[in-house]
């Protein structure tokens, strides 16, 4: 009997993007197609300008395609309503975004809160316990209170990747995560995110520069031109990548 397999957690097939105006307008995406499934972790490598930032604002729900279809959790997108899509984003994804976007008055546990309070399924007790545990596991434990601008551009984004972990998204997509980090920190952050994605059956699409992470992902993507020309398993993937 065949092993029933869960579904995937997103699915995005034939997508296409068009930028500028008409007369002068990009194809930045020539249908781009991935399926990324549970308790994997995938890296998506290639030039600048190849597509791979405007691939992740799709997928996030920030941008929409030309065409193509993105699936989150078996629903098509393009059947959701504003309401359910922005619901979709808030709760099913988390992005952490090459920049970290952080209220500068805001303390570190604040800003980690911030999607917890716009999903408003918890008290404020319980987001508090949340924003310190997350900040914490990034090693910003001691720096809970510490308002943002008070932060190191490094400690910045790693305030920022526990603020995408708030919600505990089921899709977790990364542009350059540890591009600002240290040596040190890039490899606690990575190693949090992959164990999260691992032993809580989530998915990992993540963008960077860094072929050392990149092979320890389990697929490794490789775009140019608005296309991926390749897919393969990561080098140091653990166990055997499914076929």
């Amino acid at each position: 009997m065949t092993p029933h397999l869960p579904p995937p957690c997103l699915i995005c097939e034939g997508l296409e993007r068009y930028l500028g105006e008409e007369e002068s307008r990009v194809h930045v995406l020539r249908g781009v197609s991935l399926t990324l499934e549970p308790g994997l972790v995938h890296a998506v490598v290639g030039p600048s300008g190849c597509g791979k930032s405007t691939l992740l604002y799709l997928l996030g729900l920030l941008d929409h395609p030309d065409a193509g279809s993105i699936t989150i959790d078996e629903v098509p997108v393009a059947s959701l309503s504003d309401e359910d899509l922005s619901a979709t984003r808030n709760e099913r994804l988390g992005f952490i975004f090459q920049f970290h976007f952080l209220l500068q008055d805001f303390t570190a546990a604040e800003n980690v809160m911030i999607p917890m309070r716009r999903l408003g399924r918890a008290r404020m007790e319980e987001m508090r316990a949340r924003a310190e545990f997350l900040l914490d596991a990034v090693g910003l434990g001691a720096k809970v209170d510490r308002p943002s601008r008070h932060l190191s551009g490094g400690e910045q984004q790693r305030v920022a990747i526990a603020r995408a972990l708030a919600n505990d998204p089921r899709v977790i997509l990364a542009d350059e995560p540890t591009g600002n980090l240290d040596t040190s920190n890039s490899e606690r952050i990575f190693s949090l995110l992959t164990t999260l994605v691992r032993e809580n059956e989530k998915a990992l699409l993540l963008v960077t520069h860094n072929p050392e992470i990149a092979e320890r992902c389990d697929w490794v993507h490789e775009m140019k031109d608005g296309v991926i020309f390749e897919s393969r398993p990561g080098l140091r993937a653990p166990g055997s990548a499914p076929s």
